[in-house]
């Protein structure tokens, strides 16, 4: 794991909540939306990718939380996104603020998580809650 003053970077933050949903089978999507590279070809595919309808600011992670029915089988889903933050540091971006407001809007329940464990704590209080 790589750190920076004692705390593990936003990279290493979502492997690790990345692994747990995998071992969980959460169903999840990470959005790949970073852009930090200046080499010709990233502003190439950078450029391509936002004609193709990336949109600055969207969160990090689409969660499937399953929900159980009455027999016990996965009846439906529900949908979380997370937007991840380093443990310490990590600033929210305009842009990120105002998809916030989409996604309650829309009845998603969303979160900004500061690091895998707040995250996995998010997925773990829903799961609960639905799979009384």
């Amino acid at each position: 794991m790589t750190t920076t003053k004692d705390c593990p970077l936003e990279d290493d933050e979502c492997i690790a909540f990345s692994n747990w949903l995998k071992l969980n089978n959460i169903p999840h999507a990470h959005v790949a939306n970073e852009s930090r590279s200046s080499s010709k070809n990233a502003m190439i595919r950078g450029a391509k990718l936002k004609r193709m309808g990336q949109s600055k600011g969207v969160w990090d992670y689409e969660v499937y939380v399953p929900i159980k029915g009455m027999t016990g089988a996965v009846d439906c889903y529900e949908l979380l996104k997370i937007e991840m933050k380093r443990r310490k540091g990590g600033v929210v971006s305009p842009e990120q603020k105002a998809w916030a407001k989409i996604y309650e809007k829309a009845g998603i329940q969303a979160k900004i998580c500061r690091g895998a464990d707040e995250a996995i704590e998010f997925v773990e209080s829903i799961y609960k809650f639905n799979n009384k």
